[in-house]
């Protein structure tokens, strides 16, 4: 295999493919880089059977062929190069690489026992990327932890995202906390289709897609794989095996509310966040109390101080007293540019948030029990 290719852009792609690799695999051909070099493009592949990636670009093939080469190595190597073009020549022994005044030669491992790449299924439409990311890195950060997603519960620890016709709705929850986007997207033709994918794989991937157009394919009706995909990175991965559980039901309805309130989002998350300074723990509540046209939010011992007032708007809300855990609340408002509603039922039962004027975000916030 011989072939010509730019510096950043070897640097680039390695980089991308060998962040899944696993960092200390038992069989070593898992911490391998595949490359395949043909028709002016060269690839870069790898899997540990859970995520495959692909990561192509252009490059002056002269000689077409495979190796594999260790990912840090390949991701280090590049890396350290000056810029420019890079010439890189491999056989079943070693692969070389040299730019002017600089050589470095890798091992290589024997490419047929690399395992077969999972087929991608056929994608079914297209969502702008940065779009995208900030509703999956958002959702992703209110899953529940996989260490805690066991059993019947093991839904909890994705991102669930479903095609419900010009719109791509992505959701999650931890039990404490309900997400839910909804975002733009192209679909190829008509239909619902829905993928669940592990948290914390699906945020990586969306942020390394975020400046592209990303093509979203769904699993089949008889596969376990979904794929996200640019014209230059695609990560096939495996879907959860369990359904995403029905959360619907657990959006509190605006219409059975005793009231709410309007204030700006940024000034709420900041008296939150101050609020929180003084508590004891992650765990303990910060309170809320609704009186007339002011919303007092206090931190501490069951909310004696780091006190903040803020005026609101106030719907039908008077002399309401709740407590929520300041980390749980301050992740459902972050994404809020704007004044954000918050409707309520009572003390102990969750709040509704949403955006004034804008339905394309809703979340809920379960509540402390107060002594």
């Amino acid at each position: 295999m011989k072939l010509r290719i730019e510096q950043r852009a070897l640097a680039d792609a390695a980089k991308q493919a060998f962040r899944r690799l696993p960092g200390n695999p038992a069989n070593p051909i898992l911490g391998g880089l595949l490359i395949e070099a043909a028709d002016s493009q060269a690839t870069l592949s790898g899997f540990d059977f859970e995520t495959a990636t692909q990561a192509t670009l252009d490059a002056d093939v002269l000689e077409a062929g495979k190796a594999l080469v260790s990912g840090r190595l390949l991701a280090d190597v590049a890396a350290a190069m000056p810029a420019g073009p890079i010439d890189l020549v491999a056989d079943d022994r070693e692969a070389t690489l040299t730019a002017p005044g600089t050589t470095f030669t890798l091992p290589t491992m024997e490419h047929r026992d690399y395992p077969a790449l999972p087929t991608p299924p056929g994608a079914a439409g297209t969502v702008d990327g940065a779009n995208f990311a900030a509703a999956v890195v958002h959702a992703a950060s209110a899953a529940m932890p996989p260490k805690e997603a066991v059993g019947t519960m093991e839904g909890f620890a994705g991102v669930h995202v479903k095609a419900d016709g010009d719109d791509l709705v992505v959701s999650s929850s931890d039990r404490y906390r309900i997400v839910r986007h909804r975002i733009p997207w192209a679909p190829d033709a008509d239909g619902d289709s829905e993928l669940l994918l592990p948290a914390d794989g699906i945020a990586v991937t969306a942020k390394q897609m975020s400046g592209s157009q990303v093509r979203i394919a769904f699993p089949s009706t008889d596969g376990a794989v979904a794929s996200l995909a640019t014209a230059q990175l695609a990560v096939t991965s495996r879907t959860i095996a369990a359904d995403f559980p029905a959360i619907d039901g657990f959006f509190p309805d605006p219409d059975k509310a005793v009231g709410h309130i309007g204030v700006g989002a940024a000034e709420l998350l900041e008296a939150v966040k101050r609020a929180g300074l003084v508590n004891d723990g992650p765990d303990q509540a910060v309170v809320f109390t609704v009186d007339v046209d002011v919303l007092t939010v206090f931190g501490g011992a069951q909310g004696t101080k780091g006190a903040s007032r803020l005026e609101v708007e106030n719907g039908g809300m008077d002399g309401f007293t709740a407590g929520y855990r300041p980390g749980f609340l301050s992740s459902l408002l972050a994404p809020v540019d704007g004044p954000v509603q918050i409707w309520f039922t009572t003390p102990n039962k969750p709040v509704l948030i949403q955006p004034v004027g804008d339905d394309s975000y809703r979340a809920v916030c379960m509540p402390v029990r107060l002594k």
